[in-house]
């Protein structure tokens, strides 16, 4: 078994980042709390919101709506356990 460093964990997690687009739905791999707060539930998809793109070492993130706070919650790509494209594109005008 590979162990990945934090260089390959970031890589991988930009490109990741880079595959999902702005109405695209994502789902968690474990319920994410914050502060002891549950805020998301696993398997449930969200749609991503807004993108925030950073620069190392800070992680680039999604951003989705918790439908228990109802709340913008940051995202890590690294806590996602798939991601499904819109099949309708967010388009701007």
């Amino acid at each position: 078994m590979a162990v990945l460093d934090f260089t390959e964990l970031h890589l991988e997690t930009e490109l990741l980042w880079n595959e999902i687009s702005v109405g695209d739905c994502v789902m968690l791999d474990a319920d994410l709390y914050e502060s002891n707060t549950f805020k998301l539930h696993k398997y449930q998809p969200y749609e991503v919101l807004a993108k925030v793109h950073c620069m190392a070492p800070e992680p680039s993130r999604l951003i989705v709506e918790s439908d228990i706070t109802g709340e913008f919650i940051n995202l890590h790509p690294a806590l996602l356990c798939s991601y499904q494209s819109s099949p309708h594109p967010v388009s701007h005008s």
